[in-house]
């Protein structure tokens, strides 16, 4: 089963980088929970269902004229998946500036039950209880 989560999270983050949330929509589930690292600033919980996944990702890329997501690795952990990436922006005032993330992948019936992104990726090994 983890070689397969391992496949839905790229699969995942392959359609973000083409910023098609209709297919990153496929591998999640209805009941989908995203964490992102600005949520506890924003002063929000997570980010639930399909249509606030829509809506989020449709404000998020309203900021930029481009990204670029590139995944530097993927790997289960246990049940869980982590992945290792870097995103890179250029917003509309044609600043670029990328961020090294992580992402901590969570399943239910084969889909993305809940993704949690982290900005910083020793945050994101030791939820899984790794280290660098």
């Amino acid at each position: 089963m983890s070689q397969e989560n391992v496949e839905v999270v790229r699969r995942a983050l392959t359609a973000l980088d083409r910023r098609d949330v209709e297919a990153y929509l496929e591998v999640v589930s209805p009941w989908i929970e995203l964490i992102t690292f600005a949520s506890p600033l924003q002063g929000q919980g997570p980010i639930t269902g399909h249509e606030g996944i829509r809506d989020y990702f449709h404000e998020l890329w309203s900021y930029s004229e481009a990204s670029q997501l590139q995944v530097e690795e993927i790997r289960a952990v246990e049940e869980r998946v982590l992945a290792l990436y870097v995103i890179t922006a250029t917003l509309q005032q044609g600043i670029t500036t990328s961020i090294r993330g992580a992402g901590v992948y969570d399943f239910e019936h084969g889909k993305i039950r809940r993704a949690h992104v982290f900005a910083d990726r020793t945050d994101a090994l030791e939820s899984v209880g790794l280290s660098e």
